[in-house]
């Protein structure tokens, strides 16, 4: 198996590990003789972890290499989330999910970075769609396939069942080089600070348009099942349904990057899809039956590529010689705007203005795509 193939897998399981614990926390709940609330500490830390760890893979990834990085990294995650699955109280449960967290926000950040080292600029974007392909499905998948078997056999099972597959990719992994990255430049570029690429203000735009896009895009999708049981009345089985269409969308158009690519330029793909994921949002406010629900998340998913791919591609191209740093920041600035824009967006929806907050995120995305969509962006050198 190449590298590609062993990062892409563990992707995957990653993907899925992300988003699990949302159907299933009633059931971990009842098993652990804890609250919900107490419970969902589990997703807080595991979030917190994940993001924050960002700071700490990308430097390490520079001096170490992606694979050594990576592969200690998902040992590390299988371990720990195996460790969740036998958890008997809540406090040791939440202390493993946080570690687990910690460890898996290395897969596929880094995976995106080792994009950057063995693809050349023009061939980038298609392989990240690809490998949007490979996370939508790991999404996809915790939310319909993972939450069956937490149901007919046991949360923990379904746990321990991925935590054990990922060990084999990790397993393949140890004979293969660490993929140490590129030394093109002098020493100086070598031990670049964050502070060089905070106050580069190409480098500073495309953080600026990550956290912004983290912020409006999946702060509003937190409250989109809340909204559909409210708009339109439906069960929590109909609305995991069609909020899965999101990842069904993104999975259409990561496959279909390469002829994507072949008509528009990378300016165009980022205008498109921030115009896409902007008229998503705006589909949702008129008091239009649920297909227009199932139509915008369709749509949000396809624009969702567009404008990401193109972000993360510049992302990679920050810095060659600290490409890992340099993308450590981008995706901290990601979870960062995700955890701002959940509570900021959230005051909007407990205030029941579920129509301003769809029109503040459709008016921020619009701006984002244009914002991207104007930038004669400059190569990393």
């Amino acid at each position: 198996m190449t590298p590609l193939l062993l990062l892409f897998t563990l992707a995957f399981l990653v993907s899925v590990d992300v988003r699990i614990l949302a159907p299933v926390l009633p059931s971990i709940a009842t098993s652990l003789g804890a609250t919900a609330g107490a419970t969902g500490l589990a997703m807080t830390t595991y979030s917190l972890a994940y993001g924050t760890g960002q700071l700490v893979y990308g430097p390490l990834s520079d001096r170490f290499g992606r694979i050594a990085v990576i592969r200690t990294a998902a040992l590390g995650f299988s371990v720990f989330s195996i460790l969740s699955a036998l958890s008997l109280v809540t406090w040791h449960f939440v202390a493993a999910r946080l570690l687990a967290g910690a460890f898996a926000g290395a897969v596929i950040p880094l995976t995106i970075v080792y994009i950057g080292d063995t693809y050349a600029y023009t061939e980038r974007q298609v392989a990240i769609g690809r490998f949007a392909v490979v996370t939508s499905a790991g999404l996809a998948f915790s939310a319909s396939i993972g939450g069956m078997v937490a149901h007919f056999i046991s949360w923990r099972a379904m746990l321990a069942g991925y935590s054990l597959l990922a060990l084999v990719p990790v397993w393949l992994m140890f004979p293969l080089d660490a993929g140490r990255p590129p030394r093109g430049a002098g020493a100086g570029e070598r031990v670049a600070r964050y502070m060089d690429f905070l106050t580069d203000p190409r480098a500073l735009l495309v953080y600026v348009l990550i956290f912004a896009e983290g912020f409006l895009c999946w702060g509003a999708v937190t409250y989109l099942g809340a909204f559909a049981q409210r708009r339109h009345g439906l069960d929590q089985l109909q609305i995991g349904l069609l909020i899965a269409l999101f990842g069904v969308g993104t999975m259409v158009g990561g496959s279909l990057m390469a002829p994507f690519r072949r008509r528009l330029s990378e300016n165009a793909l980022a205008g498109t899809g921030g115009f896409l994921m902007s008229a998503a949002f705006f589909v949702l406010i008129p008091r239009w039956p649920w297909p227009a629900f199932a139509a915008s998340m369709l749509m949000l998913g396809l624009g969702f590529v567009g404008l990401h791919s193109t972000l993360q591609l510049r992302g990679t191209e920050i810095s060659s010689t600290a490409r890992g740093k340099a993308f450590s920041l981008f995706a901290f600035n990601l979870f960062a705007g995700i955890a701002v824009g959940t509570a900021a967006l959230g005051r909007l929806v407990d205030a029941g203005l579920d129509d301003t907050m769809l029109a503040v995120s459709g008016v921020g995305l619009a701006l984002v795509g244009a914002a991207a969509a104007s930038v004669r962006h400059r190569r990393a050198t």
